[in-house]
């Protein structure tokens, strides 16, 4: 029975994108098309460093937009762009696991959700707003006699106008209002009445100069007003709106019965006030009018936030000196505004994040930046949390600290690529693995000794300006890697990271004392350089050692991050990652003519085999780079017609081999003589009737065996004849319902030499587990994986790690990326 070690699954760069359920502690965003779930984020002494998404939710066919959870009721709301709303229904089970229930798909719009709103004034209410990239609104409410969610009213936008941000109040049980906030630099604010199911326009606010993207609303005391000699109630609520136009709104919207006498104040000096907008509705009167404008943020204004109440569900409603507010901007950094008691001027008591660069902003390409965050706050524990994701898909958490005051300390979270994953490579111990992405990363990975169980990010070694397309280890300590450029490149590992390696993980080879004494220091970005630059011990010295030229490149940063990996207790967290984990790049490797698509590196470590794309057999070559020299090998290997898909040098016996597959459908096999010469061995014409996509090996002893996997949805077992000939001929297939486009092998103690586990991935998402037997020429499925444990995207590579686990050898762990953004670890 297969099982879910770890998900790591970047969030999408998307507002409303994640939300928090206070009631079963776990956090909910959307990663490409589906909804990663997290185990809870705090345990009894607060919170939990450890948790992982543990599973995804995939029901949607294009990316996430909007998540909401309805806290009450434990229900979450998920839209897409393919404009479906779902609703999952989440109970609890035994040992903390959780039921998760798929219960309706909404679609209410041919054009993408936008956003969802809730009622902000009633956790109870199971009525929620739906806005669309067509500029309309979608009002539901659940049925109670079917147990359904149905469209009780529609309301078309003014044009030009989508909404982006929605929130809702509840006025009584037949009158709501809903404040939107969207496309232009206005607040519109429309009325629901229940009794005739009718939207009205009622005003629309101006005073933002850019797009309205967050609104929050909270309820403040109801006062008792006389006038006439009559007291009646008033009810206020404060809302903030926030804007691309780097400020933040707040407003205050007084409701009172339409039957209550009118106060009309006469010595009101109408030029220092805001305007009133008054409208009304059946039974109530409206009044809106601007408080107060709070300027710090140095770019756009992602979200706001109200800080939720100490405790949960209480019926007391605010005052207003104890709010506070939460806001998070592209300026990289997360404020909390609070009132002046005496004053009443809102200042930002705290600043979180990171100090910006000068000058960069979103309008120059800034890289950085927040999008939403949430204010958590658990009265079990008394732990105070507050949370964000950015434009590298990662979370930021931070933990308010128990003694200081108005101090909050970063943690570690929830960490995954921004986009689809390309390669995967293992070290030969199997104690790390490697990962590249499309969005420009190679990551490593690791089980932290603390948890033993779950897998982190332990560093991101290259931070490129291509996507990255394919990497591998050559040893322990170093590795070479390929964008989508036409360059390879090798890095080494520093010295700094070895040891947090060694200390935080447990990985037996950087245990201290026996670090290798020529690994660099650390690794560095020179200003304006396009390259990791290696520090040795004397460069750090003499950064160090006072006067310094312009030139010293960074001495200071590398001494930095060799004090934060000495310090380091926990998996570092997203800016440490980004800033400090950096390997040192060794080498550059010329000679393709095109962008990298495949590389390898032979058993010994001593060749480096590469291609590039290729629409013609001119490019259409293997490439060998000798790691003694990094010169190219003379000989170039040639055979294909269009671009290699996959290179794999054999994994056992006394020959090296090396097979290439690709798009043109053949492959070619070749074997390693003396003094890095390879002769072809077989070209096979039409090894497939489409694309090749992957291979692995199969071999032993003096058996020469491999299969290969293709689009047209096949898994081939091919054998070396033992006879003069030596033809490779196609012993046994194996058919699959969707395309093959990933596959991996390792050999497993059975009763036959020449057995292997195969794990298969296809491009419908689908993992299988199957057994070869190369002596009889046997495939037999083992297992597919359950559902709940698959990506929800096309699987684009699988690893396997070389060491066997469980407790009769008779386990594997296998590392799976897909196109969804997702990596997991899989034991089987």
């Amino acid at each position: 029975m297969a099982k879910v070690e770890s998900i790591f699954a970047g969030c999408n760069k998307n507002l409303c994108i994640f939300d928090y359920n206070a009631d079963l502690k776990i956090v909910a965003y959307g990663s490409s098309n589906t909804v990663s779930i997290s185990t809870s984020i705090l345990n009894s002494q607060g919170y939990d460093p450890t948790a992982q998404v543990y599973t995804t939710l995939k029901n949607h066919t294009e990316e996430i937009t909007a998540i909401k959870w309805i806290q009450s009721t434990n229900l979450l709301l998920s839209g897409s762009q393919d404009g479906l709303v779902n609703v999952w229904k989440f109970n609890h089970k035994d040992k903390g696991l959780l039921d998760i229930q798929f219960m309706q798909g909404l679609k209410p719009t041919q054009g993408a959700i936008s956003c969802i709103g809730l009622v902000s004034n009633d956790a109870n209410s199971l009525k929620f707003a739906i806005g669309d990239s067509n500029g309309k609104i979608y009002i539901y409410s659940l049925d109670s006699k079917v147990g359904k969610f149905e469209e009780i009213a529609k309301f078309e936008l003014p044009y030009g106008f989508y909404a982006m941000a929605l929130n809702i109040i509840k006025l009584s049980d037949a009158e709501y209002i809903i404040l939107s906030g969207g496309s232009k630099p206005v607040i519109n604010v429309i009325s629901l009445d229940m009794r005739n199911m009718q939207m009205t326009l009622k005003a629309s606010l101006p005073g933002h100069d850019d797009w309205v993207r967050s609104i929050a609303i909270r309820q403040l005391a109801t006062t008792m007003e006389t006038v006439e000699g009559v007291t009646h109630p008033k009810t206020t609520y404060i809302f903030a709106s926030a804007s691309l136009d780097r400020i933040i709104r707040l407003w205050k919207l007084t409701v009172e019965a339409s039957s209550n006498p009118v106060y009309i104040e006469t010595n009101k000096l109408k030029l220092l006030t805001s305007k009133e907008y008054k409208f009304e509705t059946e039974t109530n009167r409206c009044s809106i009018f601007l408080d107060a404008i709070l300027m710090g943020h140095d770019d756009w204004v992602s979200e706001v936030s109200w800080k939720p109440k100490q405790i949960r569900g209480q019926e007391k409603f605010e005052n207003e000196n104890d709010l506070m507010l939460l806001s998070s901007s592209a300026d990289s950094s997360i404020m909390m505004w609070k009132s002046d008691p005496v004053s009443g001027v809102w200042f930002p008591e705290v600043r979180l994040g990171e100090m910006a660069i000068k000058g960069a902003s979103t309008a120059t390409g800034s890289s950085g930046g927040f999008y939403c965050c949430k204010w958590i706050f658990d009265e079990e524990t008394n732990t105070e949390i507050v949370l964000s994701n950015g434009k590298t898909g990662s979370f930021r958490c931070w933990e308010k600290d128990p003694v200081k005051d108005k101090v909050y300390n970063s943690r570690t979270t929830f960490v995954g690529p921004a986009k689809a994953i390309t390669d995967i490579s293992w070290a030969t111990n199997g104690e790390y693995f490697l990962a590249t992405s499309l969005d420009q990363s190679t990551r490593i990975y690791a089980k932290w000794s603390r948890d033993g169980e779950k897998w982190f990010e332990f560093g991101r070694p290259q931070i490129h300006g291509f996507d990255m397309i394919t990497v591998k280890s050559i040893n322990g300590t170093r590795f070479v890697s390929a964008g989508d450029e036409k360059v390879i490149r090798v890095f080494d590992m520093p010295r700094s990271i070895a040891g947090m390696l060694g200390r935080v993980c447990g990985l037996s080879d950087f245990q201290l004392g026996e670090l290798d004494k020529n690994l660099p220091e650390s690794a560095s970005l020179p200003v304006l350089g396009l390259s990791n630059k290696a520090t040795l011990d004397n460069d750090v010295s003499e950064g160090n050692s006072g006067d310094r030229g312009d030139d010293a490149g960074g001495s200071a940063d590398d001494d930095i991050s060799n004090s934060i990996m000495r310090e380091l207790s926990e998996p570092p967290v997203e800016d440490i990652l980004q800033r400090h984990t950096l390997w040192p790049e060794l080498e550059k490797l010329y000679g393709h003519g095109f962008e990298i698509t495949t590389l390898d590196v032979s058993r010994d470590g001593k060749i480096i085999a590469s291609a590039c794309r290729s629409n013609v057999a001119k490019h259409a070559v293997i490439r060998n780079f000798d790691t003694g020299t990094w010169l190219e090998c003379e000989e170039t290997l040639k055979g294909h017609d269009l671009t290699i898909t996959r290179l794999r040098f054999s994994l056992a016996g006394e020959q090296e081999y090396l097979l290439s597959v690709s798009r043109d459908r053949k492959f070619t096999l070749w074997k390693r003589e003396e003094n890095e010469k390879f002769t072809l061995v077989k070209l096979m014409e039409k090894a497939h009737s489409r694309i090749i996509w992957d291979c692995a090996w199969v071999n032993y002893e003096d058996v020469v065996a491999f299969v290969t996997c293709s689009r047209d949805k096949e898994v081939r077992l091919w054998v070396k004849e033992t006879d003069e000939n030596g033809d490779v001929v196609c012993k046994a297939n194996v058919k699959f319902s969707s395309a093959v486009t990933a596959i991996d092998s390792i050999k497993v103690n059975d009763k036959g030499r020449g057995v292997f586990k195969l794990v298969i991935g296809l491009d419908s998402g689908e993992i299988y587990v199957y057994k070869v037997d190369v002596e009889k020429f046997e495939f037999e499925e083992l297992e597919k994986i359950e559902e709940t444990l698959l990506p929800g995207g096309s699987i684009s590579r699988v690893s396997i790690n070389p060491v066997v686990v469980g407790p009769g050898n008779d386990k594997i762990v296998a590392a799976v990326g897909s196109r969804d953004n997702s990596l997991r670890v899989l034991q089987v």
